[in-house]
This record gives C-alpha cells, sequence and structure tokens, in this order.
C-alpha cells in the first residue's frame, strides 16, 4: 500500500509540474524590462513569477517567438547569469544559484517494501517511461485564427539550454513529409509546411533528440532549447548539411571541416587544406613543393580561391611547402568541381571556398601551436554579450634556423620565412549580422646573392545579412583584394634586373536568397574592378647590361547577373538549374599595336597604333553560362548524378614554368587575347553500404575549353611587354574517370580515391607559326593520368590515434633533347615533339601518431602532439629531369625536393574544454 501511494504522488507530481513548464505563451519584446516581462506573462496565461526586483533590474528582454513555453522562455532570458526559475503550483519562483525540489528523494523499494513483496523495478521503469513517450510537446506556429491555405514559411531558432548559444549544424525533420532544414552558425532555420499537424523531429549531434507536434496556421517562428547528453557511444555520424551526404549533394563537390584533417600526417606538422584536397579524386599537383593545383585537367590559374569572400591570387607559403591559410582560423571549406553554382564565375576548373571561423560562445577562447618551422596563434571571444565578438589568429616562421645548418654554402646563406594574419569581428542583430574580415600574408625568400623574392597578399570584406522574414534574406558584400610581389634576379650579373607587380581587384556583391512553395531560388548580381600594373623591369647593379622595360597598367571591368533555382520535382528527383550572364570589357588607358596580319602577331609588323584615355572601353565581351544539375535517387541508400556546366575566363597567368612561382604575372584578357569559355559533363554513381559507415563513388566527366591561351616556346614575359606576341590560344580537352570510396567505423576510418584522366591540347592555326607542336595535339604539362591517394586512421583511443597517408601518381609530361646536330662548328640540339615524354612516376606514403593529453572537461589547458614521418620510405622523387654535357656526353639527372625522411614533432594546445573547436 505504501508503494502504491509513492508511485501515485509522484506521478501527480510529474503531471502537476509538466502542465505549468507547458505553458504557451506568445512573446514578441524588444529591449523590455523584466518587469514588463513577467506582467505580460500574467496577463497573457494567469501565470505569476515571483522574484526579487534588484536581481532582475539589470536585465533586458529581447525574444520573439509566437509559441514558447514559459519556462523556456524564463531560460533563454536569464541565461549568463545565476537566477534559476522554479515550478510552484502553476507558478514560477526565480532564485540566486539554486532552484526549488520539485521532485520526491530517490527511494529504493528495499527500503519501503516488506520482504515478501518485491514491486519489479522493470515495471515501474516501463510505467514510468511508457506514459511520457505517449505525450509529444506541442509547438503552434502562426495565428490560429488566421485561415491560410498556402504554404506556410517557418522560421526557427535552435540554441543550448545552459548558455543559450545557438547550435550549428542542428537538424529538424518532418515525419510526414520526410523533408526537413538544418540550421546555420547563428542557430536559425527555415522550411515550408502547409496548415496541419505534424510530427517533427529535432535532432543534433552531442544533445538529446526532441520529438514534438508541431501544429501549423501560418506564417510564424518558433524557439527551441536542446539540452547537451554526455554519452558513451561506439559510433555516430551525423549530417548537417546536405553537400556532406554524399548521395544528395551536388554533383562534384568537396566539402570538408578542418576539425576532420586534423590527425593526417602533413610535411612539417603544418595542417594544410590544399594538400589534403589533392588526396579527393580529380585533384593533383605537379610534385613536391609545388604550389597550384590542377583539378580534372585544368591549368593552375583555372582555379578560383575565396576566404569569406576575398579572392586569392596566390595561395601558398615557402613555395608551396606551407598553406597561406592558418587552419586554426578556418571553420570548412567547399570545392566545387563538377556543378558550380550560378552564383561563382570567372573560372574554368573549380572553386575552392574556405570558410573562416566565427566565435560563438560567450567565453573567451585562445588555441595555437609550434611546429620546427612555425608557431601559431588565435584568440577570440565576446566583446559585448550576445551581439559583438572578435576572433585574432596569426601565425610566424622561423625557419632560418634549419637553413644554416645545411652543409651547401648556397642554401647555409639563404634566408626565407613568412606570416599571415586573419581577423574577424562581427555584429547580431535581430535579424542581421555584419562582419569585417581582413586576411594578409607576407612571404620573404632569399637564395644567397643569387635571387630575392617578396609577395604578399592582402584583402578585405564587410559583410552583410539580414533575414526579412523566413522566406527571403539578402547577402550583401564589399570586397577588396591585393596580390603584390617584388623579385632581384641575379643569376647573370650582366642581365640582372629587379621587378615589382601589383594586382588589386575590387568588388560587389549582392546575393538574395528565396524560398517560394517548393523552390528555393538564388540571383544575384556582381560588379568586379581590377587594376593591374605589372610594372618596370629595371636593371640592378651597376654591371648590368640589361635594357628597362615598362610593362605598363591594364584595367578591366565586369558586371555579372545570374539566378538559379533548386527545385524537388518528385520525392526522388531534384533538380538544379542557374542561369548567369556576364559583360566584360577590358579598358583604358592603354595604347593597343596593329599588325599587318592578325594571325602573325610580330613586333616587326606593327602597322598601326590605337590610344584609349582611361576608362575608355578598349573591348567587350559577353559571354552567357548554363549550369544544369539532376539528382535521381534510386532508393534511400544511392542516387544517380547528371551535370552540365559552361564557365568563362577573362584572367589568366603568364608562366612557361611547370608550377606557379612568386614571380608569375596575372594577365587580363585585351584587344588580342580573347576569354576562355569552357564545358563540362559529367555523370556518376553514389551509394552507401553498411548504415552510412561506406560510401563509395564513381564519376566520369568530360571537358572542352576554347581560346585557352599556351605560351610559344621560347616564351620571355619579362623582357618582351606585348604579350599577344607571346601566346596562341588553341583548344584544350580532359575526360576522366574517378572512384572514391569513404570508410567510418568504431576504430577506423579514411578514404580512398582513384582517378584515371587525361589532358591534352592542340593549337593548330593556318599558318606554321600559329602551331605548337606542329599543330598536333599533345599532353598538358600537368596531364597525370593515373592517381591513387589512400588516407587510414586507427583510433586506438580518444587520447591515441595512427594516421596514414599513401600517394601515387603518373610522372607529368616532358620534352627531351632527343639529339644534336651540326652547321659548321656550331652545335644545335633538336628536342623531341612537346611533353612526348614522362619523368618516373611519383609514390610517397607518410605516418603520424596523435597524443591527446588529458581529456577532463573541466581541464583549463587541453594540448596534443604529433609526430609525424613525411617520406617513410625515402623515396627521391623527381620533381624534374635536367641534362649537363660532361665529357662529351650530354647526362641525365632527376631532381628531388626531398629525397629522405622527415620527421616533425608539433605541439598544439588549447584553453576550455577539449571539444572546442
Amino acid at each position: 500500500m505504501r508503494s502504491n501511494i509513492v508511485i501515485l504522488s509522484l506521478v501527480l507530481s510529474l503531471q502537476s509540474y509538466s502542465q505549468g513548464s507547458n505553458q504557451i505563451i506568445s512573446c514578441h519584446l524588444d529591449n523590455a524590462t523584466f518587469d514588463e516581462f513577467a506582467k505580460m506573462v500574467e496577463n497573457s496565461s494567469g501565470t505569476r513569477i515571483f522574484y526579487d526586483t534588484a536581481w532582475v533590474k539589470d536585465i533586458n528582454v529581447t525574444l520573439h517567438a509566437d509559441s514558447i513555453p514559459i519556462q523556456k522562455a524564463l531560460t533563454y532570458i536569464l541565461r549568463g547569469t545565476n537566477l534559476k526559475p522554479s515550478l510552484w503550483n502553476d507558478h514560477f519562483v526565480i532564485l540566486p544559484e539554486e532552484e526549488l525540489i520539485n521532485e520526491l528523494p530517490h527511494i529504493t523499494y528495499e527500503e519501503i517494501i516488506p520482504d515478501s513483496f518485491i514491486y519489479p523495478e522493470s515495471i515501474d521503469r516501463q510505467f514510468l517511461t511508457g506514459r511520457s513517450s505517449n505525450i509529444l510537446k506541442s509547438i503552434t506556429i502562426g495565428n490560429k485564427y488566421s485561415q491560410q491555405t498556402r504554404p506556410a514559411y517557418i522560421k526557427g531558432n535552435i540554441s543550448d539550454i545552459e548558455d543559450g548559444e545557438p547550435i550549428a549544424g542542428a537538424t529538424i525533420f518532418i515525419a510526414e513529409t520526410k523533408t526537413g532544414s538544418v540550421t546555420d552558425l547563428q542557430g536559425n532555420l527555415s522550411l515550408q509546411l502547409r496548415p496541419g499537424k505534424y510530427t517533427a523531429q529535432f535532432d543534433c549531434m552531442g544533445y538529446k533528440k526532441i520529438s514534438c507536434q508541431l501544429i501549423v496556421y501560418a506564417d510564424g517562428d518558433f524557439l527551441v532549447e536542446m539540452i547537451k547528453e554526455y554519452i558513451s557511444i561506439d559510433e555516430a555520424v551525423v549530417y548537417g548539411d546536405r553537400q556532406m551526404i554524399i548521395t544528395s549533394k551536388d554533383p562534384g563537390i568537396e566539402k570538408i571541416t578542418v576539425k576532420s584533417i586534423k590527425q593526417i600526417p602533413m610535411m612539417l606538422g603544418e595542417r594544410d587544406i590544399l594538400k589534403i584536397s589533392e588526396m579527393l579524386p580529380g585533384i593533383v599537383s605537379i610534385g613536391e613543393g609545388s604550389s597550384g593545383l590542377n583539378v580534372r585537367g585544368g591549368n593552375f590559374d583555372q582555379n578560383a580561391f575565396y576566404i569569406n569572400n576575398i579572392p586569392v591570387y596566390n595561395t601558398s607559403h615557402l613555395f608551396g611547402f606551407f598553406p597561406a591559410f592558418n587552419a586554426d582560423a578556418i571553420n570548412d571549406f567547399t570545392i566545387y568541381k563538377g556543378h558550380v553554382p550560378a552564383r561563382y564565375g570567372g573560372k574554368l576548373s573549380s572553386v575552392f571556398d574556405i570558410e573562416a571561423k566565427q566565435h560563438t560562445d560567450k567565453r573567451f577562447s585562445l588555441r595555437g601551436g609550434i611546429n620546427p618551422i612555425a608557431g601559431n596563434l588565435t584568440v577570440s571571444g565576446p566583446l559585448i554579450s550576445d551581439s559583438l565578438t572578435f576572433l585574432v589568429s596569426g601565425r610566424v616562421s622561423y625557419s632560418d634556423w634549419i637553413l644554416t645548418r645545411i652543409d651547401d654554402p648556397v642554401i647555409r646563406n639563404s634566408n626565407a620565412g613568412f606570416y599571415d594574419l586573419t581577423s574577424s569581428i562581427s555584429y547580431d542583430l535581430k535579424k542581421s549580422n555584419i562582419n569585417a574580415f581582413l586576411y594578409h600574408s607576407h612571404d620573404r625568400f632569399k637564395l644567397a646573392d643569387l635571387n630575392s623574392y617578396e609577395y604578399e597578399n592582402l584583402g578585405t570584406s564587410i559583410n552583410i545579412s539580414h533575414h526579412f522574414n523566413t522566406s527571403l534574406s539578402n547577402h550583401f558584400s564589399l570586397v577588396g583584394s591585393q596580390y603584390s610581389y617584388s623579385t632581384v634576379d641575379q643569376q647573370e650579373i650582366s642581365a640582372a634586373y629587379e621587378h615589382a607587380y601589383k594586382l588589386q581587384h575590387y568588388e560587389l556583391r549582392n546575393h538574395i536568397n528565396h524560398l517560394y512553395k517548393q523552390h528555393t531560388l538564388n540571383y544575384g548580381i556582381d560588379l568586379s574592378y581590377y587594376s593591374l600594373n605589372r610594372g618596370n623591369v629595371e636593371p640592378y647593379g651597376t654591371e648590368s647590361l640589361r635594357a628597362p622595360v615598362d610593362h605598363g597598367t591594364e584595367q578591366g571591368m565586369n558586371g555579372t547577373l545570374y539566378i538559379s533555382d533548386i527545385y524537388d520535382i518528385l520525392p526522388w528527383l531534384n533538380l538544379s538549374a542557374g542561369f548567369r550572364f556576364s559583360m566584360y570589357t577590358y579598358m583604358g588607358p592603354r595604347r593597343v599595336y596593329l599588325y599587318q596580319d592578325e594571325n602573325r602577331r610580330d613586333v616587326r609588323l606593327i602597322k598601326d597604333t590605337l590610344d584609349f584615355k582611361p576608362g575608355e572601353p578598349i573591348k567587350w565581351y559577353s559571354s552567357p553560362e548554363f549550369r544544369v544539375a539532376l539528382n535521381l535517387s534510386t532508393d534511400p541508400n544511392g542516387s544517380v548524378k547528371l551535370a552540365f556546366n559552361q564557365m568563362n575566363q577573362h584572367l589568366f597567368m603568364l608562366s612557361n614554368t611547370i608550377a606557379l612561382a612568386p614571380n608569375t604575372q596575372w594577365k587580363l584578357s585585351d584587344y588580342h587575347l580573347r576569354p576562355s569559355r569552357g564545358s563540362q559533363f559529367s555523370v556518376g554513381v553514389f551509394r552507401t553500404f553498411l548504415g552510412h559507415r561506406l560510401e563509395s563513388s564513381i564519376e566520369a566527366f568530360y571537358k572542352r575549353a576554347t581560346n585557352f591561351p599556351e605560351f610559344k616556346d621560347g616564351a620571355n614575359f619579362i623582357s618582351n611587354p606585348l604579350v599577344e606576341t607571346e601566346v596562341l590560344q588553341g583548344k584544350q580537352r580532359s575526360y576522366g574517370i574517378e572512384f572514391f570510396v569513404k570508410w567510418n567505423s568504431h576504430k577506423t576510418d579514411g578514404w580512398m580515391a582513384y582517378t584515371y584522366s587525361r589532358s591534352l591540347i592542340r593549337v593548330d592555326g593556318d599558318e606554321l607559326w600559329n602551331k605548337i607542336n606542329n599543330g598536333k595535339t599533345y599532353p598538358s604539362n600537368y596531364d597525370i593520368p593515373h592517381s591513387l591517394n589512400t588516407i587510414f586512421n586507427y583510433h586506438f583511443s580518444k587520447r591515441v590515434t595512427v594516421s596514414s597517408t599513401l600517394n601515387y601518381q603518373t610522372g607529368r609530361p616532358v620534352t627531351y633533347p632527343i639529339s644534336v646536330y651540326y652547321i659548321g662548328d656550331q652545335p644545335y640540339v633538336d628536342y623531341s615533339s612537346r611533353n612526348k615524354y614522362r619523368i618516373p612516376d611519383y609514390f610517397r606514403t607518410d605516418l603520424s601518431l596523435n597524443i591527446e593529453g588529458n581529456l577532463k572537461r573541466d581541464k583549463l589547458i587541453h594540448s596534443s602532439w604529433q609526430f609525424t614521418v613525411y617520406n617513410l620510405t625515402g623515396r627521391r622523387n623527381a620533381y624534374s629531369v635536367y641534362f649537363q654535357s660532361e665529357n662529351g656526353k650530354l647526362n641525365s639527372y632527376k631532381y628531388s625536393i626531398i629525397g629522405t625522411q622527415l620527421f616533425t614533432v608539433s605541439w598544439l594546445f588549447r584553453i576550455g574544454n577539449f571539444e572546442t573547436d
């Protein structure tokens, strides 16, 4: 009998608590006092709030919600204070630091039930949980009496119940429609539902799932708070972005978070997001120590790199050994190499969109790291609680100590170094976010008394986002970017020179996101202005006989309109279609030379000149571009995707070397050189197995480009300012097939990527002087038919992980001397057809051991160590092959950048929770 009384009392107490805590109100207050809030609650619901006015005098209430429980509203308003709300007889009492006792203490049945009768614990648990699972919390959206019939536009916010911080990546799933949405960095989400009742499930890794009934009457918004769940699990795979799910992401897109690559071994222990991208299918580079990537058979200047909307024109430190982006300042990065959204343009092959971190916590954060070459530090925190936050991240090298310990006197007397700085400040309003972002990187290198280089990136962006309602938002960006370099070349004293170069890029963007019924519309405008000061080549030193050369300045402007639509035609069929139209003009001031024969541009054949005033259009080019992608779901675990993409490019590099160098010049399309135009078609099959623990894909592509710039044999862009006399334009085509397998189990994870591709060029003019390789098709410098990359991680525990990588690719093409002939006593070297041969294949494997420190949650400082062996087998991979004449014979030699094992140790530290990133 006593046991029955205890159970009945407990159930009644729970029911009473549930009724009071679930009392629903509608609240729309801006900067109200807590007294005004309490009075509003009492007037609308009859629920009173008891408190001491001295405790709440400094609390301002800003809350907009059509349907929110009183207790959740109180928890949200009192976040960041020491005040705790407690339910008491259907009213609330607020006390500092403690809550009222609203449940009975735990008493075991053995204490209250005679030994002759034991009430089964399992029955007790089943009774209580059975009752609670059948009671769904209700969230009401909109005015009950609105009688709205069209789909309702719903906006929600999901936050942490403990500190009120927004939860990014949380999902809502509607069981009846099989649709959902995901929160952004501010915890906001939006979706459309017809008026009615739905079963909704809220989910996020590290939080308890919430199931509730969603009652939709009309347009409106809601607030949901989630509770952290600290449980031990064998394995969890949670996706908060459809672009992270292999079966639903767009064709040819790769999205990676920096956190997911922190254990992968890297040269010199530095996390490099661009080197990681080389491990993905369809992306290669021509060797170690090279900056620049080749995507699906494209040149390295056919890729656009953005960090928070700022275009970056040199993405490496120390000639490619280090990334130009500090991983601690990066949230994630997305690579578009197949279907490129209509808002991007200007490059033929790909877009690398890097998203920098923004501080979202109420606490200050500090993290950093040290490796043998460089150190970095990142600090972030709030300036004004809940509104104004900042982040500053810096990195600097101290590599000269290594150079001084090398036997080679040339290298021993050299010096090199770099630094970079990333900073951000964000201001959050009720419906808007304002972000100012700055990026700066600087490199210096001096090779004894032979060469010296300095180059830098400098960029800033102001980004303003505003949500007008649940279905319409606007994103405005004002961007400025600059790339510059200066170089001194003293390899030949009589031809020594110095040269400085500067590229400035200014851009205004306005992007609109519009949800309309079953359509997701994205449209906007993009205005870009380019200013190139190609500089003067001046003799360096009193012994230099080089003549000065003025390369002049260039200006160009590009205006773009675009629109795209993502439309779910059927539950298993999704269409993404876009159109982009650009108008580009090359502008004065500029002197343009006309030639006797436009097909034979030679300085000796100049017949006239045209002079253009500042700002005067010299030549216009228009370029319509169509983008289409189709995603067909074959079943819950598989899909087939097709994509067609058109791109144009009016800015390209002047380089006759195989790799991107610091003194490589960018050049605008002009009166003679037309913009390149490319198109790509791709088709792929994507499947998951074993409950999404195994992902696989196979994708084929075919690309064509016209007006592709290729340089004549012996082209010299230092001595000759007339670029049109050194460049021919031809056709490029590439094709290939990509295989990808990714796995994630309890102890191991990683991926394997294999690509077979070809990249071929043909320049076949009407006359011999307009041909390269006699007009025959030849492999590009970056034609890599076979590429195999694997990443394998084994987790001994949460603290100890061993990681390994394996890289294999076919040697790049090269042109070799094949014979020597004499005319009189003068020897002449005869070369093979362009890129007929290949250097030896490339193979490398790396290994790392990652050890985390103590993982106690409340520990002040957490640190980790990474021990890395780069080039574990010590293979001397050939970067190039060169020839020397010795004793009357022409001997060949391989040149290796890293010809031995390279062992490094890195130490990382962070202040705060181990899981804080």
